[in-house]
């Protein structure tokens, strides 16, 4: 155990040799080093959000698992807010708004971050939607096809849609949520309207059967729950390559030599030394997602 000075904290530090990813040789440190050379683009996305954790503390070959429940021993200065369930009960989840609370729950062994889809603040109200493409194998044609039709959508209606890779085999598609009062009721609606529109556009589907989806991309709008989550930007993710979700600008996300797990932890502090974080400075959307599916409703 040894003192690791972040910001203005010392973090407790352990077995930052260990090897987390084998396939490059990469420690438990470089992870560490990973969240904190991050921290500045990452947590205007994940601070005072509720947090999934995906831990593996013996690297992704060994046994991984997710945590929502803050444990005991987690120190006061992490943050923590307490939603109901459900089912009734309650989860009580941790929240994070500086790098030295990125770098302690890396060192607890959490690989891949998590968000909810709303603010710990508010936690009824979504911040934004959600479209996953995920194809079934490593073709990305029918991703960028499926993400070229979304984003035409949702540009003709106002929401000016950002992208990212999943950091394994897809797209992220987010919109922001600027509604006044929303719930996940609305922006459930208005994502599972949206992927219809865009299933009769080519072979996608929003069949969530995969027996029934015959070849077809799945249009993932299962995301936009109260209890769902999604990589956070900048996260990493359990592959062999050490892949991160990273930020996209819209040519490079749609361009036929890119692919979702190139930006890795090798990487990506060079990408940010060279390029701008493409959600760095982005403009809020001209309509509501309210607005947006009443157009949808009435066309």
């Amino acid at each position: 155990m040894s003192g690791r000075a972040v910001g203005d904290r010392t973090i407790d530090v352990s077995n930052l040799d260990k090897v987390f990813f084998p396939e490059g040789e990469v420690t438990k440190g470089d992870v560490l080093d990973h969240y904190e050379r991050v921290a500045e683009v990452m947590l205007p996305h994940v601070g005072g959000r509720p947090l999934v954790l995906q831990r593996f503390p013996d690297g992704i070959e060994g046994q991984g698992f997710f945590q929502k429940n803050t444990p005991s021993h987690t120190p006061d200065w992490i943050d923590r807010v307490e939603l109901r369930t459900a089912e009734g009960g309650t989860t009580t989840y941790s929240v994070v708004d500086d790098a030295a609370g990125l770098v302690f729950l890396a060192n607890q062994g959490t690989v891949v971050f998590h968000t909810l889809l709303s603010a710990a603040a508010a936690p009824d109200r979504p911040v934004e939607v959600v479209f996953d493409l995920d194809p079934a194998d490593d073709d990305l044609d029918p991703v960028r096809s499926a993400a070229r039709e979304l984003r035409a959508v949702l540009d003709d209606l106002g929401l000016a849609p950002r992208v990212k890779s999943s950091g394994s085999r897809g797209l992220h598609l987010v919109v922001d949520v600027v509604d006044d009062e929303p719930d996940f009721d609305l922006t459930r609606s208005f994502a599972r309207r949206v992927a219809e529109v865009v299933s009769d556009r080519g072979p996608f589907t929003t069949e969530v059967r995969k027996a029934k989806r015959e070849g077809q991309l799945f249009l993932d709008v299962l995301r936009n729950g109260p209890a769902s989550h999604v990589a956070a930007p900048y996260s990493l993710r359990p592959l062999p390559e050490a892949p991160v979700a990273a930020p996209l600008d819209w040519d490079e996300a749609l361009s036929a030599s890119f692919h979702p797990r190139r930006i890795t932890i090798a990487n990506v502090g060079r990408r940010l030394g060279q390029k701008d974080d493409p959600w760095a400075d982005l403009t809020p959307p001209a309509t509501t997602v309210t607005d947006a599916l009443d157009a949808l409703t009435d066309g």
